[in-house]
């Protein structure tokens, strides 16, 4: 199966995408801003936005924030509606268990399997491992694929 082509992210930021747990940063005054998630978010949070989760701006110390968050564009995959086609008859349904317990559950595996949610580039990973456990050497291809912006991220240093 052929690998669908990656849909771009959009130029125009959706704020729609911003998960509700995640905490925002309207500090202009911050060094980190231009590459900083939590302050794209919250530059691009719309007008009718009244209450939100947001960072301090005494939390900025020494040109470092705890609260960071790289911003980064990963892409996510959607559905894998043919993820079976080449599995052997004896190893589909241990397969398939591996994982709807990975991606926690019978509920959540057929949303992921339908393109529902989003599976991002570990789960990708995971996914492809399982499928490699069973002595499969073959790349999962899923339905399709898109940029988008991943939230949480943790940084390693902040110069």
């Amino acid at each position: 199966m052929k690998t669908p082509a990656i849909t771009p992210i959009s130029q125009e930021f959706d704020f729609k995408t911003v998960p509700s747990w995640y905490v925002l940063c309207t500090n202009n005054a911050c060094p980190l801003r231009q590459d900083c998630m939590r302050f794209h978010a919250g530059f691009h949070a719309p007008d009718s936005l009244e209450s939100a989760h947001c960072v301090m701006p005494n939390t900025l110390k020494d040109g470092r924030c705890r609260w960071f968050d790289l911003k980064m564009i990963v892409v996510n995959a959607y559905g894998f509606s043919h993820l079976y086609d080449q599995v052997l008859k004896r190893d589909y349904t241990s397969m398939r268990k591996s994982i709807t317990n990975y991606l926690h559950g019978t509920k959540m595996y057929y949303e992921y399997k339908r393109g529902e949610r989003p599976l991002s580039p570990e789960q990708q990973q995971q996914i492809q491992l399982i499928v490699n456990n069973f002595g499969y050497d073959w790349e999962v291809v899923f339905d399709r694929y898109a940029e988008a912006y991943k939230y949480g991220i943790a940084p390693q240093s902040v110069e």
